[in-house]
């Protein structure tokens, strides 16, 4: 089961009590609906069984005209699914007035609580929204038919959670979300807590995965410059060494050279440890600094 058809199913337990919520949950599942032939006739496709049952119960109970609202198996792009049909003039004209931009979704549906915004928008998710599977990434589209319903259904998301971005489709226009928080808010406001929570927990764990990738990069790059700062200091004692200049360095620098060579893997703050008596980290470093810098002393008279 895809990701959108487990927010879909969630969406679908939220119980809708008032008659006006129902209404708008309704115009919310229709929202994708097409006049067809002599505009007497509107239909709508579902590629669920259980969604196009919902909207033609709804139809029956709301919008009764004397018949029961009839399903079809019909497809679209090449996948299956079903289509109803509906004449009611009242739900026609309520999109005929949101085609045609005659005022605001308030007016036209007849929102009259909160949660008539909250339903609507849970139908249209239903009807016409994809999210992505938090594991494969952040995205969240509604699909809008015209620039009519997209630019209505925009005002009305960006309202009641936030601004949706906007991009044309063949035939269609997407308004999406690209960031996390946006569409846990999304989720959360349609009360598809449960899926709100797997964007939230999804987003923490793969929070908790770059910090340790960025914490095994850092060590991994520290230990590399390490081991290349040791085979440097390595190959200059051994470079000393094979001059016979090593004694050259005096006592002290002799000391660390040879004690370098002894614990080629030890870190400088175990290297300093070494030292009897135990010498500073700093000192460590301006020591072998020394040493290096007689070694390239001593390979630039040779190459003289």
């Amino acid at each position: 089961m895809s990701f959108t058809q487990q927010v879909v199913e969630e969406l679908h337990t939220v119980p809708i009590g008032k008659s006006c919520c129902q209404k708008s949950f309704l115009c919310g599942l229709l929202f994708a609906c097409q006049k067809e032939g002599d505009n007497k006739i509107y239909k709508a496709f579902f590629y669920r069984k259980e969604d196009a049952q919902r909207a033609a119960e709804l139809i029956d109970q709301r919008f009764s005209t004397g018949g029961r609202t009839e399903l079809e198996a019909s497809t679209r792009g090449g996948h299956r699914g079903w289509r109803i049909s509906f004449s009611s003039k009242a739900l026609m004209n309520i999109f005929r007035d949101i085609d045609d931009r005659e005022g605001s979704l308030d007016d036209m549906i007849g929102f009259r609580c909160e949660e008539c915004k909250r339903a609507f928008l849970r139908g249209v998710f239903i009807s016409c929204a994809a999210i992505n599977s938090p594991q494969s990434g952040y995205h969240l589209e509604f699909s809008a038919y015209g620039e009519a319903r997209a630019d209505l259904l925009e005002k009305l998301l960006g309202e009641s959670i936030c601004e949706p971005k906007r991009i044309v489709r063949k035939n269609k226009i997407g308004l999406y979300y690209k960031s996390n928080s946006e569409i846990s808010d999304i989720l959360y406001y349609l009360k598809a807590s449960k899926a709100g929570l797997d964007i939230a927990n999804s987003f923490i764990e793969k929070d908790i995965r770059n910090i340790e990738n960025r914490a095994t990069n850092c060590v991994t790059s520290n230990i590399s410059r390490t081991v290349d700062a040791t085979r440097k200091y390595i190959e200059a004692i051994n470079f000393l060494i094979e001059r016979e200049k090593l004694v050259a360095l005096g006592d002290d620098l002799t000391y660390t050279a040879m004690l370098r060579l002894e614990n080629d893997s030890a870190s400088l703050s175990e290297l300093a440890r070494l030292h009897q008596p135990p010498i500073s980290k700093s000192g460590l470093n301006g020591r072998l600094s020394k040493i290096l810098m007689f070694a390239e002393e001593v390979r630039k008279s040779s190459d003289n």
